[in-house]
């Protein structure tokens, strides 16, 4: 029966169509989702590693400040030291970087409430599939209804 309907009626084969293009978008998304995560996961990484070397550097910054200012002949000299703290300087650059990019990919993911910034608020790619979902439940009965 179905068949035959299928090969008789428009608007049965319409919203077939329109129901494996519903599945598509979802999957999409979903790989669009896998993927963000991916990405952010690398990103995340990175920035603990640059937390650590930062950590790191601030520590030794320290510790030769306190030699130097006791006299110990093995403390780094003032050239070395300001270098260090450049280096500093830039790691908190990369640092506020790399937050700003994972809190993006937080946002693209799992959306935005609307705020006094964004009064609309922003749909995440959760709240498409949501939809996606819901909408691939309403063509489903509207097919079994024709």
């Amino acid at each position: 029966m179905k068949i035959i309907k299928y090969l008789t009626d428009w608007k049965y084969r319409y919203f077939s169509r329109k129901l494996r293009g519903v599945q598509s978008m979802i999957v999409d998304l979903e790989f669009k989702r896998f993927k963000t995560s991916e990405i952010r996961e690398e990103v995340r990484q990175t920035y603990d590693q640059h937390k650590a070397k930062l950590l790191s550097i601030e520590t030794t910054i320290t510790h030769e400040r306190e030699k130097s200012k006791t006299g110990d002949v093995k403390a780094m000299p003032d050239g070395d030291i300001a270098r260090l703290d450049d280096e500093v300087a830039r790691l908190k650059q990369e640092i506020q970087r790399y937050e700003a990019q994972i809190n993006a990919m937080d946002v693209d993911v799992n959306g935005a409430n609307p705020t006094s910034e964004n009064p609309e608020g922003f749909a995440g790619i959760n709240q498409q599939l949501d939809s996606l979902r819901e909408l691939e439940g309403m063509v489903r009965d509207y097919i079994k209804n024709l």
